[in-house]
């Protein structure tokens, strides 16, 4: 196998500084990417959504009740135990992914001051999108960096070994 060059650390460190222009040229926030880098969660989605139905929750409620405080706690809790039972469906067990999308979401929504329920829809596609080019990266950072030439094997081959060792007991009984 051949040794690649370039330290890991560096190429990964490349490709991290590439994401940079994302940021600055089209607005996307790059940090959110760095949450899904480790994996895909196919629950992020899910999380984001959540963050959007709890945006949608707040700015309706809140205007009529008058108060922030404890109606979003209200929704917050409610919504937190609905994902903690919709995660008992296997396909949506990744609780760490619904938790990662959701606060992503919040972290674009807050970052885009978001006052009306028409403007969740921006800071969630940038949300989603920017959870979503986690895991590319995460493959390219692999793929693109470890050698891909592997000695080849015939199936079922077992190959006889270079050496081998004789081990003997021999029992000595002592002379009294």
């Amino acid at each position: 196998m051949q040794k690649n060059l370039i330290p890991m650390e560096w190429f990964v460190a490349t490709l991290a500084a590439l994401t940079i222009p994302l940021f600055v040229l089209a607005n996307v926030p790059v940090w959110a990417t760095y949450v899904t880098w480790a994996g895909l969660y196919p629950t992020l989605i899910v999380g984001t959504i959540s963050g959007v139905v709890f945006f949608t929750l707040a700015l309706t409620i809140d205007p009529i009740i008058g108060l922030v405080a404890l109606p979003n706690s209200l929704i917050a809790f409610g919504m937190t135990l609905g994902l903690l039972y919709l995660a008992r469906i296997p396909i949506f067990a990744l609780v760490p992914g619904i938790f990662f999308g959701f606060a992503c979401f919040v972290g674009v929504a807050l970052a885009a001051r978001v006052s009306n329920i028409p403007a969740l829809f921006v800071p969630w596609l940038y949300a989603t999108g920017a959870l979503l080019l986690g895991p590319p990266l995460a493959w390219v950072s692999v793929v693109m960096y470890l050698p891909s030439e592997a000695e080849p094997q015939v199936p079922g081959e077992v190959q006889a070994p270079t050496s081998s060792v004789v081990v003997t007991a021999e029992k000595s009984l002592a002379a009294d």
